[in-house]
């Protein structure tokens, strides 16, 4: 592993890095970013300085020439030891836009594509713009008008945003990167897939490719023995885990993960249309249609389409992007790496350990963890791998 050049934790504007046992930060392709953190507290900074769960909590690293900050929200205090030196204990921590998407409620009116509308609602919901933006990277081919009826602003965002869906028939995923520092992000799987992570060049420090690949440790290899420098085992796995191969494929043909032959009712226009499956299978399913004149003139309700073949095959790739689920466990971090990338994949290629499975993965999730080893925190990441078995 590779040190942390220097890690500032600021709660209350105290820095309490040096009661920082270990400290964990996740972020995910399903949502904003969260952690926690374990802390050995010999004076008494709960009692004194957290007034309340929701102390704001600044993050500040470097690793190698990178420096990175993020700013949480605290979220409540767990497991604490108490004795007679002081207490340790975990705190919990989020992202401002989760908190402000669960406490403030949407009563309005949006029209447009869903990219906009998604953009306006979380507007309203997040009107400090310096704790981040929303970087809206791919463009929807759904539109529409959504009336929002005094409802949670996390959950008017998810309905549209699970309504959405690009020219390639790939929806959109509404989500933060941990390099971003703050931003949230709308993105396609399919334009996830067409972004391949790679480092740079930064201060004469690292050079790589613009492809990046997750490669095996070799075994027995390091620094003493191998006479490699430390930043040349960047990206290295100390192992791979397939957690999901193809599981439970009869369930998910049944339910329809593979295509279903759709009967669409307009119970406004008494007509019913029968549509050919969009993909492999030929599960039957039936569905009510919106009425076309919810709104005046030629206006749409922006979920009228859910019930569409094309519908379905967003929802469905959705699904079965999770087919094929892989953790590089342990990895040799690496700086920048951040979910709603593609990546590539090395588990080893001896004749007993290559594999079929090794490929192009989109990174879904990663576990950012940063531990106290003899005075100085080691810094590695469990990176989550998806994709669909079916290309």
């Amino acid at each position: 592993m590779i040190n942390l050049q220097n890690l500032k934790v600021t709660v209350q504007n105290a820095d309490i890095a040096p009661m920082v046992l270990s400290l964990t930060m996740f972020e995910t392709i399903k949502g904003n970013i969260r952690g926690s953190m374990t802390v050995l507290d010999n004076m008494n900074f709960m009692d004194t300085f957290i007034a309340t769960s929701h102390a704001p909590i600044e993050i500040h690293w470097q690793y190698e020439s990178y420096q990175f900050t993020y700013n949480f929200y605290g979220d409540g205090i767990s497991d604490m030891q108490i004795n007679k030196l002081g207490k340790q204990y975990t705190i919990h921590f989020l992202a401002y836009t989760t908190m402000n998407a669960q406490v403030k409620r949407i009563n309005n009116a949006f029209s447009g594509r869903s990219d906009q509308i998604i953009y306006d609602i979380f507007t309203e919901i997040n009107d400090n713009r310096e704790l981040g933006r929303l970087m809206i990277d791919t463009r929807s081919i759904t539109k529409g008008k959504y009336i929002v009826p005094n409802i949670k602003g996390q959950e008017a965002l998810n309905n549209v945003v699970n309504s959405s869906w690009d020219n390639n028939k790939s929806p959109l995923l509404l989500y933060q990167r941990l390099a971003d520092e703050g931003d949230t992000r709308l993105t396609s799987l399919s334009d996830m897939n067409d972004t391949e992570f790679g480092l740079y060049e930064q201060n004469g420090t690292i050079v790589y490719k613009n492809t990046f690949t997750l490669k095996a440790t070799v075994a027995g290899a390091d620094e003493e023995s191998d006479g490699l420098e430390a930043r040349t085992q960047i990206g290295t796995v100390s192992k791979f885990v397939m957690d999901e191969f193809n599981t439970n494929f009869t369930h998910k043909i049944a339910s329809g993960y593979y295509g279903q032959k759709v009967q669409n009712i307009s119970l406004d226009e008494t007509s019913s249309n029968d549509f050919p499956p969009a993909e492999l299978t030929n599960i039957p399913a039936t569905y009510y249609k919106l009425q076309n004149n919810l709104f005046d003139g030629d206006t749409k309700s922006v979920f009228s389409t859910l019930c569409e073949p094309d519908s379905y095959l967003a929802y469905n790739q959705k699904r079965r992007v999770f087919n094929h689920r892989m953790t590089a466990m342990d990895t040799v971090a690496v700086p920048g790496l951040s979910v709603g990338y593609s990546i590539e994949t090395d588990s080893g290629g001896s004749n007993m350990s290559n594999s079929k499975t090794d490929t192009k993965y989109i990174i879904a999730s990663i576990q950012h963890r940063f531990t106290m080893q003899d005075g100085e925190f080691q810094y590695a990441q469990d990176i989550g791998l998806i994709r669909d078995g079916t290309e």
